[in-house]
């Protein structure tokens, strides 16, 4: 079960970026200047990664898990194992996203919303 566990934490990292750059893009286009951008990027993108990667992470690894003949318990008890770094790498993940294009946006916005 380690190697389903680990390409799914790292499909759930890829994910929580991608979904935490998504949420901080329309976060950031509304700040008022740029550090408001890029602070709310970061924060609102750390909550999409968060949710993102858990929920990808243990639906992975329940269908990797299924499909070999250990059963549904182990299936269980290796979904557990795998929510712990998921969500830590997923907040990680996803607040980097948000923050790179945070800073994007910051650096090539040219007014500030009413």
């Amino acid at each position: 079960m380690g190697s389903i566990n680990s390409i799914a934490l790292l499909l759930g990292i890829g994910v929580a970026a991608i979904c935490g750059a998504a949420t901080g893009r329309a976060f950031a286009i509304e700040g008022e200047n740029r550090r408001t951008s890029i602070l709310a990027a970061a924060y609102c993108g750390a909550g999409a990664g968060l949710l993102s990667a858990t929920l990808v992470t243990v639906v992975v690894v329940l269908v990797g898990a299924a499909m070999h003949p250990e059963g549904a318990g182990a299936a269980v008890l290796s979904a557990g194992e795998a929510i712990g770094p998921a969500l830590l790498w997923g907040v990680a993940a996803g607040a980097a996203g948000g923050l790179a294009v945070g800073m994007l946006v910051a650096i090539f916005k040219r007014y500030a919303p009413r």
